[in-house]
């Protein structure tokens, strides 16, 4: 069986690691350079540190460096711990199923799409208010008040939540198919103890290792993200990430050479917070530990809490994907009315004159960068199965991308790019976008790819006497779910990238995600909301294809139905 790949299967890892290798090597050495004022492009053939003196002089440096650390650790623990407080009290119970027949459209929602939708629900004039007002507040104008935006971070701090908290629990389920969580909940309470104490002591120390590169994603994309920040996060002081993207984006050349140190100082940051993180996560191992060995015995705590929180969050992401379907058939809305005065289709049937480029755009980068991901990813797997070993070094390739500031290497790769005119072209935006693609479609895909019994496959051989025969029609199709959803989750990830497609895109390649937080900043509440729409739609309807293809295709199978 293994004679079907042969030397042709090494082609696979060996061209997953140059796509991603490549471009983070010359991206990072071409902001490094810059930093130290070595720009030979801008005439500075001399290294010196006064990039690094001009950004230490900012005014607003540390407070912004505060921002992004106070925002991005704070969102990221709240999510971690809300996943396992929630899978404390639900798991094996009608919530926790209707939790993972749901978690999808969730998923499915971009980082952008989401913050403009919280702007719209949470802002002063925003639908909360909205109906509240007058009979409760008194207000026949929007409060002069930040509800959004605001200097604390706060409302930044909710959207990060509400989106990070959907991966974690994926995340989080995957990762409990392989423990004994139910065998551990039965051995325990026989002992006495209760499900929550059970669960502190013998399976979340037994998580947190699994879940921990997905923690690590977390907390560098809070740290350093720019289009939620845009959005919805404060705008005195900005966020450190949203400050270089700032530098970066300046047309004045000392100011972009101050922003490429700057990537570097939050490069440093994400090292110094993913060390901390991985200190944290050992204290806590040892500290309960020891609580665990006294052996107390502690009563049962309420479920109650954390099913209502499962309900606020299903109930927020409903209401703001109800809010943008209201404001895109809004022709007059004055506050504080609750509804809208007059109705009308007008923008979606003007939608074609600015939404028709966006949308090929977006779906054919989407759909690319997530087939190539996904034909990649089968190769790599099966060449690690073909070799019977499985490398972590692999895994900390495949997540590297995902741990780094963007602003770090999409800057030296925009100037690579540059160089040999290949700016502003799709192939290369697809190229930018599969930096990110690959990790998620990876990490979706490897657990499911590897649990699969080999002897299907050898009984397959046996009798069709072709490997590939039994490769396409049997292996392919009895993981024909797990392939759907690692698709659909690369095309979620392609259709939310915003940096990327912003540099390498030089501004000449617009797509859903790009329009969507321009218009954010300003534009037409009903145009964003008809573009945001289609951004989030996209994404869900792959999803449904995906999941609703293989029940039909193989609806005469009964083993395949589950």
């Amino acid at each position: 069986m293994r004679s079907g790949w042969g030397k042709f299967s090494a082609i696979f890892p060996i061209l997953t690691g140059g796509l991603l290798l490549v471009p983070l090597l010359f991206g990072f050495i071409e902001t490094v350079l810059p930093a130290f004022d070595y720009f030979p492009i801008a005439g500075k053939n001399q290294a010196n540190l006064s990039q690094w003196q001009a950004l230490f002089s900012q005014p607003s440096l540390w407070a912004s460096i505060g921002l992004s650390l106070l925002t991005g650790w704070v969102a990221s623990l709240l999510s971690l711990f809300t996943a396992l407080w929630l899978a404390m009290h639900c798991y094996g119970s009608s919530w926790w199923r209707f939790l993972e027949r749901s978690l999808a459209p969730f998923l499915a929602i971009p980082h952008a799409a989401l913050a403009i939708a919280l702007l719209f629900l949470l802002a002063p004039s925003g639908w909360l208010m909205r109906l509240v007002s007058p009979w409760l507040t008194g207000f026949a104008y929007p409060p002069m008040w930040q509800s959004t935006q605001d200097s604390w971070g706060i409302s930044l701090i909710l959207a990060l939540w509400a989106k990070e908290l959907p991966f974690l629990l994926f995340v989080l389920m995957a990762s409990c198919s392989q423990i004994a969580v139910q065998r551990s909940l039965a051995l325990g309470q026989s002992y006495g103890y209760s499900t929550v104490q059970l669960w502190r002591s013998i399976l979340i120390p037994q998580l947190l290792p699994r879940l921990r590169l997905a923690f690590f994603t977390v907390l560098a994309f809070s740290l350093t993200v720019v289009d939620v920040a845009q959005i919805i996060g404060p705008s005195r002081p900005t966020t450190f990430a949203m400050q270089i993207w700032q530098w970066l984006s300046d047309s004045d050349i000392e100011r972009r050479l101050m922003g490429t140190s700057g990537a570097l100082l939050l490069l440093g940051l994400v090292i110094l917070s993913l060390a901390l993180a991985l200190v944290l996560e050992k204290l806590y191992l040892r500290c309960n530990l020891r609580l665990s060995m006294q052996g107390r015995r502690r009563a049962a705590s309420n479920v109650k809490p954390a099913r209502a929180l499962l309900l606020f969050l299903v109930l927020l992401l409903l209401s703001c994907l109800l809010l943008l379907s209201i404001w895109s058939f809004t022709w007059h809305w004055r506050f504080p009315d609750s509804l809208p005065a007059q109705w009308s289709a007008h923008y979606w049937l003007q939608a074609g004159s600015y939404l028709s480029q966006p949308l090929l755009n977006s779906l054919i980068i989407a759909l690319s960068s997530a087939s190539i991901s996904l034909l990649l990813v089968v190769g790599c797997l099966e060449y690690q199965m073909r070799q019977l070993k499985y490398s972590k070094w692999w895994s900390v390739l495949m997540y590297l991308p995902l741990l780094l500031p963007q602003v770090v290497f999409l800057f030296g790769v925009q100037v690579q790019l540059f160089k040999y005119r290949l700016d502003g072209t799709m192939l290369a935006v697809v190229w930018a976008h599969l930096l990110f693609v690959l990790p998620y479609v990876y990490l979706t895909l490897a657990d499911n790819y590897r649990r699969f019994d080999v002897r299907f496959m050898q009984a397959a051989v046996s009798l069709s006497h072709s490997y590939w025969r039994s490769f396409w029609r049997v292996k392919l199709a009895m993981l024909s779910k797990p392939l759907g959803l690692a698709f659909a989750v690369g095309f979620a990830v392609s259709i939310a990238q915003y940096l990327p497609t912003l540099f390498v895109g030089g501004g000449r390649v617009p797509t859903l995600t790009t329009e969507a937080v321009a218009l954010a900043s300003g534009g037409d509440r009903r145009v964003t909301a008809v573009m945001v729409i289609w951004q989030s739609l996209l994404p869900l309807l792959v999803y449904v294809a995906v999941i609703s293809w293989p029940k039909w295709r193989y609806r005469h199978y009964r083993g395949m139905q589950n």
